[in-house]
């Protein structure tokens, strides 16, 4: 089955996809979003089928989110749709996906893909034991599901993500017995200049730190989850405090019991379907491969945008910009207009 063809295909419903959707549609262009989630919102806005107000307190920035779900009612979207492909053709693109064991061809002159990212994990000993998450993992189960990933959960890992899951599992009524980061709060301290700019992320750790001070859940920096335990399933956890070089310092582990795991370093690109298509890459700050694109947000291949986190892991702030420029320029390139 071949839809109607589009002026710009938006593959991704997350911030940068919805921005990109928003600002497309403004722009007089006409727009498919396709995503395999059945409803807006990516992993950052995920929530229950429908009722987005169940978790309304476990999100940022959802007045955003609404105004961009608003726009998309001027869009075509293909919502449980499954992207494994996109091929080349002379008039543009062809958007493979699939949906109910059927194949559908969405036809494009243009293409933004805000494909998200994935948690990234670090093997340790007992990691693949049932009820060992990663953090994401744990996250979508809360706001997807309203499900807790068990009653006592120890999360681990490094990076500001933590701290989110561990308050909403303990809002939720989880014993969360501690939050295990590897590395020290004073590493923000000597990377100033590049925190103030987005000063308002320290309002929000400062709430999610009182937070877990309300449901007296500890945190320990530089400390990581060294080990997992169990028989058929994860019933408690190793950890143990680290040096400045990430080594274990001798004599420092300890057992936690607990029947949950959540633990997460941070997150890798989403880049299958930019390769795919061709995107030229390049090693980022933090060592992830990203692709590579100019201040308009286009790849190296023609008619080609990208915008969010497959250019580079820096938030949902971040990727709702990237997607607003990503979303006019390809309207701008598919329809004749000045961006």
């Amino acid at each position: 089955m071949t839809s109607s063809r589009f002026d710009v295909a938006v593959v991704g419903a997350g911030p940068g996809g919805l921005a990109a959707v928003t600002a497309a549609v403004a722009a007089g262009a006409r727009v498919a979003v396709v995503d395999g989630a059945g409803q807006p919102g990516g992993q950052y806005w995920r929530h229950p089928a429908g009722d987005l107000d169940a978790v309304a307190d476990l999100h940022h920035g959802l007045r955003t989110f609404r105004a961009q779900v608003r726009a998309t009612d001027a869009a075509t979207t293909f919502f449980g749709h499954q992207v494994w492909t996109i091929e080349k053709v002379t008039a543009g693109f062809v958007v493979r996906a699939v949906a109910g064991g059927t194949e559908v061809e969405i036809a494009a002159a243009t293409l933004v893909l805000a494909p998200g990212a994935y948690d990234r994990q670090l093997p340790f000993p007992g990691w693949d034991l049932p009820g060992v998450y990663t953090a994401g993992g744990a996250q979508a189960l809360l706001k997807g599901n309203q499900v807790l990933a068990g009653r006592r959960v120890v999360v681990g890992g490094t990076g500001p993500f933590l701290l989110p899951v561990a308050s909403g599992l303990a809002a939720r009524g989880a014993k969360v017995a501690g939050v295990f980061e590897a590395n020290s709060p004073l590493g923000w301290v000597r990377r100033l200049p590049a925190v103030l700019p987005v000063a308002g992320k320290l309002t929000e750790g400062a709430g999610y730190t009182a937070a877990l001070a309300r449901y007296r859940v500890p945190y320990r920096s530089r400390h990581a989850i060294v080990a997992a335990h169990g028989t058929d399933r994860v019933t408690a956890v190793t950890v143990a405090r680290l040096d400045r070089d990430w080594r274990v310092v001798a004599g420092s582990r300890r057992r936690v019991d607990c029947d949950a795991v959540a633990v997460g370093w941070g997150f890798t690109p989403q880049l299958e379907l930019p390769l795919a298509v061709g995107c030229a890459t390049r090693v980022d700050v933090d060592g992830s491969v990203v692709v590579e694109v100019d201040a308009a947000q286009r790849s190296s291949v023609p008619g080609v945008y990208v915008a969010g986190e497959a250019c580079g892991v820096g938030g949902a702030a971040l990727a709702t910009v990237e997607g607003a420029v990503a979303g006019r320029a390809a309207a701008g390139e598919a329809t004749g207009r000045a961006a």
